[in-house]
């Protein structure tokens, strides 16, 4: 998918009248923000925090992908996310999936599809993250996070923080949400994980491909089948058939509906959050003074948990395509153009977080977008903050310190910033409160 030029008379930082047309400027023509390479992350956040406040929107010409527009500043990246109708996400949500043609997904998978058809789909898949049906699984979800964090300090406190901890937490908690039998819980870690893996591995070879789509082919088979079952009886009362027979408040979902959603749920929800809790442990050890407050000051935690939102979310950058010709941060941005968001650049904006760096436990307010916002906004974002409230509150709670224990692994990914290992010693400590 290419831009298009379009007529205008008016210049802005990264177009320039040529000959009656716009010629688009990239201001940073030997960069890539595509690049999955773990080791350009800090050199990028320090060029898009350059570029914030003279090229909020600005065009990123063709290199390892395709054209497309950034959106590096938080105005414009809350403009985006709330006007569907002019930023479409249909296409795709990541540069390598983005599609000229609507996903095949598009009008059945809540993440692909807009208003209004989305809001019907929104309205069947919010129904699990209501308030008071998180409130119920948030005890369970804490005493297995303490049981995981337990068993790391009785261990001897040395662990792969992704392997013990990072990877087990969401899957569990997902789990508990959709109604999954608990003995299969593993296996969907198993599978979940592989196509995590491959997400995060933009370009990644062959065999990768080929083994994260047999993980997802299984996974859909496994809600296909939980579906069948349950329609005849012989099963849980799981996600798929919850989805299928809606309710008094929302539509019911057709097969390949409830089955696509049910999908979506498992690998999104869990992806995320496993990236998320990883880079706040990274966080964590490498700036001791944070962990130190937080043993000092525990009813910090929950301001903490916003901040871990903010500051160690994973989410580079989400995709969407104009659908029609728009004005947006000074720019003419064309129908059909691409138009890709990078939200830790948005939550790092300089003219709405003081210090924007600074991992602060009691910044307030914090208006973050770590949840995304308007149509598109994460519908998980209660049991997210559990889970993360959780690792916090138990971590200061059995812990003196976190340290590095070894060079961490961060996944090759212009998607998603995530650690793929993270060697970690916890350092034991008497409980400090309850």
């Amino acid at each position: 998918m290419t831009a298009q030029d379009t007529d205008t008379d008016t210049d802005t930082d990264t177009d320039t009248a040529h000959g009656g047309r716009l010629e688009r400027v990239d201001p940073i023509p030997d960069i890539d923000l595509a690049d999955p390479d773990p080791a350009r992350a800090a050199e990028l956040d320090r060029v898009l925090a350059g570029l914030r406040g003279r090229c909020p929107v600005f065009w990123h010409g063709p290199k390892s992908r395709p054209g497309f527009w950034a959106v590096v500043s938080y105005a414009e990246t809350v403009q985006v996310y709330r006007d569907a109708a002019t930023f479409s996400a249909t296409h795709g949500m990541t540069v390598d999936s983005l599609h000229p043609e609507p996903d095949p997904a598009s009008g059945m998978m809540v993440e692909v599809t807009d208003p209004p058809e989305h809001r019907r789909l929104r309205r069947a898949v919010g129904g699990f993250f209501a308030d008071g049906t998180v409130g119920e699984l948030e005890p369970a979800v804490d005493a297995y996070v303490r049981t995981l964090l337990t068993r790391v300090r009785d261990g001897g406190g040395e662990v792969d923080f992704v392997e013990a901890v990072a990877a087990r937490i969401p899957t569990h908690a997902a789990g508990l949400l959709l109604g999954l039998p608990e003995a299969d819980l593993e296996w969907i870690t198993d599978r979940t994980t592989r196509v995590f893996h491959s997400r995060l591995r933009a370009g990644a070879d062959g065999a990768l491909r080929a083994e994260a789509d047999q993980a997802n082919a299984e996974l859909l088979g496994y809600f296909a089948k939980l579906l069948r079952r349950a329609k005849r009886g012989g099963g849980p009362n799981v996600i798929v058939q919850r989805l299928a027979e809606g309710s008094g408040s929302r539509d019911g979902l057709n097969t390949g509906e409830a089955v696509l959603n049910a999908l979506n749920l498992a690998i999104g929800g869990t992806t995320t959050t496993r990236a998320l809790l990883t880079n706040l442990v990274r966080a964590l050890t490498e700036q001791p003074e944070v962990f130190t407050r937080l043993r000092a000051e525990p009813d910090a935690v929950p301001t903490a948990v916003e901040e871990a939102v903010r500051w160690a979310n994973p989410v580079r950058h989400l995709a969407r395509v104009a659908a029609r010709e728009t004005r947006l941060g000074g720019q003419l941005i064309a129908a059909g153009d691409p138009v890709l968001v990078w939200p830790r650049s948005a939550n790092r904006d300089e003219s709405v977080f003081d210090r924007p760096d600074v991992f602060d436990v009691r910044r307030h307010p914090n208006p973050h977008i770590g949840f995304a916002a308007g149509p598109h906004s994460c519908p998980g974002t209660g049991l997210a903050r559990v889970q993360i409230r959780a690792v916090l509150r138990h971590a200061v709670e059995l812990f003196s310190a976190l340290e590095p224990a070894g060079p961490p692994e961060v996944a090759q990914s212009n998607f998603l910033y995530g650690h793929e290992r993270l060697p970690v010693r916890f350092v034991a400590a008497p409980p400090r409160f309850t």
